[in-house]
């Protein structure tokens, strides 16, 4: 899978128009030449601020490009007819499945948007811990008496497509939406329905919410045609309404959940809405974090990769292909505190060899550079010859690695595992080596190859290295410095 977006993608504000869609259109034969499977792609919907919205201030739901509202037509991402051509050429043989990105946490609004709020008139009055952002309430005093108006009255032009609703958003529908209910803090990483995190806190223990972000999210799938959904931050609601989401949608239907916290949240998360019975995938951020440093660091202890991440922790239980791995995205790649910045490649060689759902990302794929989203001074771009290197580890992935894990040594500097093949693949060595100092002929020795005794390895990196394994099972095999090599048996090539 590719994230194919990053925070800021080009588009033409003066002009209000969007390029994206038609961007991907254009790139769809390399995509499908180098093996890529699947595009996850950004919120469609129109945004609180129109041309220039990243999608993540959805505004209108069933607004993907034909409706003119916020100041423009288009999304910064193209009309809908773009879309749809985007979609249509993706699906074409050989097929991408394309996966949006929905947000059912929140809505934004602008001041045209206020109404009176009774809820929040009372609320902001008898509570003093500031849970509801003074900048979002206008007040206004009427003889001896404040009323609040916040920007919680949403309204649209006439929608006239196929299964678009009209209807109207009110106080009642966000949190506090009413004199029983109440804001929560923001919490460290735990689940927190009622915080509200980004403009308006959709109240999603109300029925007709629930039902509204459920028909929408099958009206992507059936009418537009999408093949699964990214839900962004999962955190801002409720299991058991996620749950009802995903099951709303056809059985099987791809859903990956963004869980930005430790490994027993996002574990609790996928068991939760498992007991459901909705079946998702989430992100790896826990490996996120190591791989960065791997990559980014010369004292990096290799050991570490024996127990990143959640695809290969086999004490959680987990199915590793409910994980999705990746290396940077869209909020990762926007601060320069979280980015890869060196040695992309040892990232890539880990994700697109083991277990898990690798995902790429756009900007590492196309050497697009990534800004600071505060101080676009600070920028980072991969490097030429990624793009070739990932082409290379897709190919690699789907003809030789296939099959379960095993770890087979780790010291400081070097990582040494076999991953087994499956349907018919033959499985392989990974040597990853992070020592810039390693003479590049140094020999390691691998045990633990019995299987394969008296067979002859060849590096499918360097097709001119080879190597015999003993009757013992041991083989001395090349390391690259800072590198890595992958090796299988050369009568499997």
């Amino acid at each position: 899978m590719m994230q194919a977006f990053y925070w800021n993608v080009p588009v033409d504000a003066e002009n209000c128009n969007g390029s994206w869609w038609d961007t991907l259109s254009a790139q769809a034969s390399e995509l499908k030449e180098s093996g890529i499977s699947a595009l996850w792609t950004p919120v469609p919907s129109k945004g609180n601020w129109g041309i220039l919205d990243n999608g993540y201030g959805i505004y209108d739901h069933y607004d993907l490009g034909n409706y003119f509202q916020k100041g423009s037509v288009e999304t910064r991402f193209g009309s809908r007819q773009e879309l749809e051509h985007m979609l249509h050429i993706m699906h074409e043989n050989p097929r991408i499945e394309v996966y949006s990105d929905v947000v059912l946490n929140h809505m934004y609004s602008s001041s045209e948007n206020r109404e009176y709020n009774p809820i929040v008139t009372r609320y902001a009055l008898k509570n003093q811990d500031n849970l509801y952002p003074e900048n979002e309430i206008f007040w206004i005093k009427n003889q001896d008496s404040l009323k609040a108006l916040t920007p919680t009255f949403l309204y649209y032009p006439v929608h006239t497509g196929y299964r678009e609703p009209n209807y109207q958003w009110h106080f009642w529908h966000f949190h506090p939406s009413s004199h029983v209910d109440w804001l929560d803090d923001f919490g460290k990483d735990e689940i927190r329905p009622r915080a509200k995190f980004f403009g308006n806190d959709l109240d999603t223990f109300n029925p007709e919410v629930q039902d509204r972000l459920c028909e929408w999210g099958k009206w992507l799938y059936e009418v537009i045609g999408f093949d699964g959904f990214r839900l962004d931050f999962v955190r801002g609601f409720q299991e058991q309404f996620a749950a009802k989401w995903v099951n709303n949608l056809p059985a099987k239907t791809f859903v990956v959940g963004e869980y930005w916290g430790s490994r027993p949240r996002i574990k609790n998360w996928l068991d939760s809405l498992a007991s459901y019975g909705a079946e998702v995938h989430a992100f790896d951020f826990p490996l996120k974090e190591t791989l960065t440093e791997m990559c980014n660091s010369l004292e990096f202890d290799m050991r570490k990769l024996c127990q990143a991440g959640l695809a290969t922790d086999e004490s959680n239980g987990l199915n590793s292909g409910n994980i999705v791995t990746f290396l940077e995205n869209h909020d990762t790649g926007k601060e320069h505190d979280k980015w890869v910045t060196q040695d992309f490649h040892l990232g890539y060689a880990y994700i697109l060899t083991h277990p898990g759902y690798p995902c790429i990302f756009y900007p590492h794929f196309f050497g697009v550079m990534q800004r600071d989203h505060i101080n676009e001074d600070l920028t980072v771009q991969a490097p030429e010859n990624l793009r070739t290197r990932i082409k290379q580890l897709i190919m690699i992935r789907k003809n030789y690695l296939g099959g379960t894990l095993k770890i087979l040594s780790a010291d400081r500097h070097i990582y040494v595992a076999r991953r087994n093949g499956s349907e018919g693949k033959c499985g392989g060595l990974i040597i990853i080596n992070n020592d810039p100092h390693s003479n590049p002929s140094r020999l390691i020795k691998v045990n633990d190859l019995s299987d394969w005794s008296d067979k002859i390895l060849v590096n499918l990196l360097d097709s001119g290295q080879s190597a015999k394994v003993d009757h013992n099972g041991h083989v001395k095999i090349p390391v690259p410095a800072r590198d890595y090599a992958i090796w299988v048996p050369a009568e499997n090539i």
